[in-house]
């Protein structure tokens, strides 16, 4: 089953099925985008907001400059609007077909991993996961990310790469973006010059420690380029280098003596304070978190590891997207209020996903560094700030794998396993459970 990455070559059949799967999940998003409407709300109205701001010449709220989030989901957005005009479809339409080369990218990743037959297999689960296909009709981040950060991906895992400073760069310009869509994925930056030192010497190139800063240095570059030009307008505008301006309101939001672990629904009225200057905002409620992070340890402690509970809870986020709440009411009841069969057809998937993900994530037992490494950064990262159950969908093309990796080695997974690996898989599943167990039982009882 071990791949071969460095052959391209797919026979006429090969070809044919990859052609199929990523065609036909295109067929399947196109669907929705003229069969399912969702309201525009919160995040959504936010891009939207700021997507018409910058065909008007600005970057701004209310028009007043922003630094709110990251340009790089809200400049797509007004791209679109400005050729095809206002409206949801043809965004659906695009993200739709951005998601064929995110497929793509995610076969050739496999391909790391695992032949042709069993790659795409991934590629067949990745793609027609319900939550997959929701979020490519959604007003937000995640299937522009899921580009960018795939591409980083796929190109971090050519054979070539440390050898070619033209993906070197390539790469930096695509991490660069991503961070300007997501900018919690600006930690995962540090994996790439890690790479360079590690690599060179598991593969005895004794690679000296001046050619790794040269290769990083290259990297770096690419990812400045990105970032830069933001970063300076948002000095000139809103008085910061930040790349956006609710990390610290995030950081707080995890820790604070009301938090948790998600965004709470009176937590707006819970703000301590309100500059009018964002970036001086920001920085207070950074601060105010860390005193309480400090002065309370084992409080956040707990805190984080209920973030954690969020990040892998059920597929909640994804419905309540396409579903329309009465006034007053709470996501829980709008959720209960969902058609069983529905949540049964999104969740179960995702929880089969995620369970058999895990224990083939831990047997991966060659080219796991960024598998292994992104994942283990993105939930840190969630971990010392705050969590929302859709940012695990970053994740799934990991645990994808994990389960393609599980479902061709179940037999030898527990034979072979050593004692620590079985424990922590065993820990992590029950984790999982006791999260999904405990959120439908207290939506249902």
């Amino acid at each position: 089953m071990k791949g071969n990455p460095s052959s391209d070559y797919l026979d006429k059949d090969e070809k044919l099925l990859l052609s199929i799967i990523l065609l036909g999940t295109f067929v399947i998003k196109l669907l929705f985008a003229f069969f399912i409407q969702s309201p525009i709300r919160s995040d959504s109205s936010d891009y939207l907001e700021l997507a018409s701001s910058l065909i008007n010449g600005g970057y701004s709220f209310s028009g007043k400059p922003t630094a709110y989030v990251g340009c790089g989901y809200p400049l797509f957005l007004s791209v679109i609007i400005f050729i095809f005009g206002e409206g949801q479809f043809y965004i659906r339409v695009i993200q739709s077909a951005i998601e064929i080369g995110t497929g793509y990218l995610f076969f050739k990743v496999s391909r790391n991993f695992f032949n042709v037959k069993y790659s795409l297999i991934s590629l067949l689960i990745f793609s027609l996961l319900p939550s997959n296909v929701i979020y490519s009709q959604a007003v937000l981040s995640e299937s522009l990310f899921g580009f960018f950060s795939m591409s980083v991906l796929y190109l971090a895992m050519r054979e070539d790469f440390t050898e070619k400073r033209s993906l070197i760069i390539l790469s930096g310009l695509l991490f660069g973006y991503a961070v300007l869509i997501r900018t919690a994925f600006l930690p995962c930056l540090i994996l790439i010059p890690l790479y360079f030192y590690i690599s060179g010497n598991d593969q005895n190139k004794n690679r000296s420690f001046l050619k790794v800063i040269k290769l990083s240095a290259i990297f770096i570059t690419g990812v400045i380029l990105i970032l830069a030009p933001w970063s300076i307008r948002n000095k000139i505008q809103v008085n910061t280098y930040s790349l956006g301006t609710t990390s610290g309101v995030n950081f707080w939001a995890g820790s604070n003596p009301d938090a948790t672990g998600t965004y709470y629904h009176n937590m707006t009225e819970s703000f301590p304070i309100d500059f009018h200057n964002e970036a001086d905002r920001d920085k207070e409620y950074f601060k105010l978190g860390l005193d309480y992070a400090k002065n309370n340890p084992a409080k956040y402690f707990i805190l984080g590891i209920k973030k954690l509970g969020y990040l892998f809870s059920s597929e909640r986020m994804a419905v309540l997207y396409f579903t329309d709440a009465a006034p007053g009411e709470t996501s829980t009841e709008v959720y209960k209020a969902v058609n069983p069969f529905i949540l049964i057809l999104v969740n179960i998937p995702y929880f089969f996903v995620m369970l058999t993900g895990v224990w083939g994530l831990l047997f991966l037992k060659e080219k796991k560094y960024f598998i292994l490494g992104f994942t283990m950064i993105w939930i840190i990262t969630v971990f010392v700030f705050v969590a929302l159950a859709r940012y695990h969908y970053v994740l799934i093309p990991f645990f994808t794998i994990g389960c393609v990796n599980y479902l061709f080695y179940k037999d030898l997974i527990f034979k072979e396993m050593g004692i620590f690996k079985k424990l922590s898989g065993a820990v992590i599943s029950l984790f999982f459970i006791s999260v999904w167990i405990t959120e439908f039982y207290l939506m249902y009882k």
